[in-house]
C-alpha cells in the first residue's frame, strides 16, 4: 500500500470536490463519494493482509475459528458503518448518519452474543468446579 498515493488522491479529491461544490453542490457530493470509493479501493489489499495476519495469529494461539471470524466481522461492520455514516454526513444527511450508526451498533451486538454466551458459560463452569 503506497500511503503517498492514497494521501495524494485524498488531497486532490478534496480540493476538486470543494471546487466543484462551489458551482454545483450535487456534483460536489458525487465527487467526494467517488474519491472516497477510490480511496477504499486502494486500501482493500491492506485489509486482506490484516485478515490473514489475524487468522495466522489465531491459529498459533489455538483460538476457536468461530470467535476469530466473529471478531473480524465485527471490525468490518464497524469500519463499513463509520464509512457510510461519514458519507451521509458529507451529504448533509445527519439523521441518516445517526441511523446508520445505530444499525451498525445493533449488528455488532448481535454478532457479540455467541461470544458473550461462550464467555459466561466458561465462567459458570469454572465457578461450578469450586
Amino acid at each position: 500500500m503506497d500511503i503517498f498515493k492514497i494521501i495524494s488522491i485524498g488531497i486532490i479529491g478534496t480540493f476538486f470536490s470543494m471546487t466543484v461544490r462551489a458551482y454545483k453542490a450535487e456534483l460536489g457530493v458525487l465527487t467526494a463519494l467517488s474519491t472516497a470509493f477510490l480511496l477504499l479501493f486502494y486500501t482493500v489489499p491492506a485489509m486482506q493482509d490484516i485478515v490473514s495476519g489475524i487468522k495466522n495469529l489465531s491459529e498459533n494461539a489455538l483460538l476457536g475459528s468461530v470467535y476469530v471470524k466473529a471478531v473480524i466481522k465485527i471490525i468490518g461492520i464497524a469500519y463499513i458503518t463509520q464509512f457510510a455514516s461519514e458519507l451521509a454526513k458529507d451529504a448533509n444527511e445527519s439523521l441518516l448518519s445517526k441511523k446508520l450508526e445505530l444499525a451498525g451498533k445493533i449488528s455488532i451486538i448481535a454478532l457479540m452474543m455467541p461470544i458473550i454466551s461462550g464467555l459466561l458459560s466458561a465462567i459458570l463452569d469454572t465457578l461450578a468446579d469450586f
